[in-house]
């Protein structure tokens, strides 16, 4: 059966073809903007209140554009829709003998002769009248050939098997297409098209995306970045090199952020304040990086340490950009530096670049007092609390009584005491509830056996309320579980649902910082006498109450006592770090007790039953054996 391919002249099947294709791009890309502007509407405002703000974008016409796109192709989709519904398929119609005959199927030569005869007789091109003799021959042209077919077997059989008597026939196959697209007069323009979608457009996109996806690593980090931090961080390093080396990276020479001439002035003049409030207040002096001189980190510095300074920059595009470099190198603290210096268990260098996490949200100096953090202290009120009030931090304001409180802070006014209180009592006074070292099952911590770090975190100003657990599993709190049981610990750690329903952060108070900030902990577990850190930092994302942390660790195979720090370093506020040691007793094993023995209550098979019988006869023979053994080691 030959194959013959024909286009579409009337347009139905382009129209199914042309739905069907539309609705695969318009559909997932309207679900895909829709959820990116959830996820914008979504993307959290801060809610305190900020001194420093980043300049709000210009709206682009390219949202628009989509938007505009997307309802055309709706509309589209929904005229051609109403096409294929309205637009009638002209199907080919299959020619029946019996229908024509008017009879049954299946019916006897008899019969089809009969209705032959019958039809004849009435449809006869002499017997009919002058109007009607064209419509008669063509009926008498069908009455014949459908008694041919029914009465020749040849016919028949052909019929029976490819619906036509005259046999198989040509089967026509359309393509959803229009004439139009393959005409002459048409052909240069189609492949003028087919040219600039597959061999510029396509190209374009799918060689820009590979080039970007390329130049970044998981995280959205730069290659070169991640190259210059593996380079030049160290485990022993001072904080003021941390943010030497922050400043290096390749973000800071992207368009938005790169070194311009221009700004040079303005720049200087950022940095003569800027080494005024360090002169002025004893601190580290603020001078130019020796080892990275490139303009792009240098101006990255100088905008780094105004922020640190809280120097106020006049310049609004540099105001601006001062709060993306500090975004972005809030970014590159978190996922590079930390990561790297995790990876490597690097406790001190870990720590020093948690605490410079906390200088960029806060906008503090490393050497500043947690006071600082309220609304209305400046440099030289915090200078002047401590050196009159021996005021340092926000946790010893809050323990005064209230009268002595106003009394202190009398060089705020009574809006800003105010504010100050109601800030204070919103950063978190984190407590260790409790910390235990356990072998589970075991009372004794034995040479290389599998240790159960085990932490309950409290925030003592915010009203505790319960981690959700499983429903029907008791978990005793781990505050109440003596050491010595053994059994207590190991069904809390058992049973205690690690993945517990998550907690909302509370928002952190940074003013100086631009966006919104959540409130987050690192948990980190080092070794005192090495210096490292024995597990990888906990990041605790959802710690609104309290939070129990479990981990997992090797004992040395040393037996020894080792001391080792938990600390618990918040990521948003200076002043609320924790840390407590805990001692780990190694002992020998054989200061684990003793099993107790099994006990055996098989009893002995009666002497007249079958198993004593054949274990009487499996004495004999084994003795049988040990006799011969003995003869033929005489022998």
């Amino acid at each position: 059966m030959g194959a013959k391919y024909t286009y579409d002249e009337s347009g139905v099947t382009f129209f199914y073809y042309a739905l069907t294709v539309l609705s695969l791009v318009i559909a997932p890309a309207t679900v895909y903007f829709l959820a990116g502007k959830r996820n914008s509407d979504a993307a959290v405002k801060p809610k305190t209140s900020k001194v420093r703000h980043r300049k709000a974008k210009a709206k682009s016409s390219l949202p628009r554009a989509k938007v505009a796109l997307l309802l055309a192709g709706w509309a589209l989709i929904f005229l051609l829709s109403y096409k294929v519904k309205t637009t009638k398929i002209k199907e080919a119609e299959r020619w029946d003998p019996y229908e024509v005959l008017g009879i049954d199927n299946g019916e006897s030569e008899d019969v089809i002769k009969r209705a032959y005869r019958k039809l004849s007789l009435k449809w006869h091109p002499d017997k009919a009248d002058d109007d009607m003799k064209e419509k008669a021959g063509e009926m008498m042209a069908e009455i014949g050939r459908a008694y041919k077919t029914l009465t020749n077997a040849e016919a028949r059989d052909n019929y029976e098997k490819y619906g036509n008597p005259d046999g198989m026939q040509t089967q026509s196959m359309g393509i959803a297409l229009p004439r139009l697209l393959v005409e002459a007069h048409t052909s240069p323009f189609v492949l003028a098209l087919y040219g600039l979608i597959f061999g510029f457009i396509m190209p374009f996109y799918v060689g820009s995306w590979w080039y970007n996806s390329t130049r970044y690593q998981k995280d959205r980090i730069l290659n070169t970045t991640m190259a210059t931090f593996f380079k030049n961080i160290r485990e022993h390093i001072s904080q003021r090199n941390l943010i030497e080396l922050l400043t290096a990276a390749s973000e800071f020479a992207e368009d938005d952020l790169k070194y311009d001439p221009s700004e040079e002035a303005a720049l200087n003049a950022i940095v003569e304040k800027s080494q005024n409030v360090s002169r002025r207040h004893a601190l580290e002096n603020f001078t130019p990086s020796k080892k990275f001189t490139s303009k792009s980190a240098w101006k990255a510095n100088v905008l780094l340490h105004s922020h640190f300074f809280r120097v106020k920059i006049s310049d609004a595009k540099l105001a601006d950009q001062q709060q993306q470099v500090v975004m972005t190198a809030l970014t590159l603290v978190h996922r590079g530096l930390l990561q790297i210096s995790t990876g490597h268990n690097w406790y001190s260098c870990s720590n020093l670049l948690m605490g410079i996490s906390q200088m960029l949200v806060q906008g503090v100096c490393a050497y500043d007092a947690p006071i600082i953090q309220l609304p209305g202290i400046t440099w030289e009120t915090q200078h002047k609390l401590y050196e009159e009030k021996k005021l340092y931090s926000v946790n010893q304001l809050m323990r005064m009584p209230a009268p002595e409180q106003r009394e202190t802070l009398q060089v705020l006014s009574d809006k800003q005491f105010s504010e100050a209180i109601q800030v204070a009592k919103t950063i978190p006074r984190l407590e260790i509830a409790r910390a235990m070292l356990t072998v589970v099952g075991d009372k004794v911590i034995t040479p290389s056996s599998i240790v159960t770090l085990i932490v309950k975190l409290k925030i003592a100003n915010v009203k505790g309320k319960i981690v959700p657990r499983e429903k029907g599993v008791p978990v005793a709190d781990i505050e109440s579980i003596e050491s010595e049981d053994t059994a207590a610990i190991e069904n809390f750690v058992a049973n205690y649902k690690k993945k517990a329903d998550k907690q909302s952060p509370s928002e952190a108070y940074c003013p100086y910082f631009a966006g919104r900030k959540d409130s987050q902990w690192w948990l980190c577990f080092a070794s005192y006498q090495s210096g490292k850190l024995v597990v990888p930092p906990v990041r605790i994302n959802d710690l609104e109450s309290e939070r129990v942390i479990v981990l997992q660790f090797q004992a040395p195979p040393q037996k020894e006592t080792y001391r080792f720090h938990v600390g618990v370093k918040s990521d948003s506020f200076i002043g609320c770090d924790i840390l407590q040691e805990v001692q780990m007793t190694v002992v020998d094993r054989t200061e684990l007790p003793t099993e107790p023995p099994v006990v055996d209550d098989i009893s002995e098979p009666e002497e007249d039953s079958i198993a004593a019988q054949m274990a009487q006869l499996r004495g004999q023979q084994a003795g049988a054996r040990r006799g011969a053994d003995d003869s033929s080691d005489e022998e």
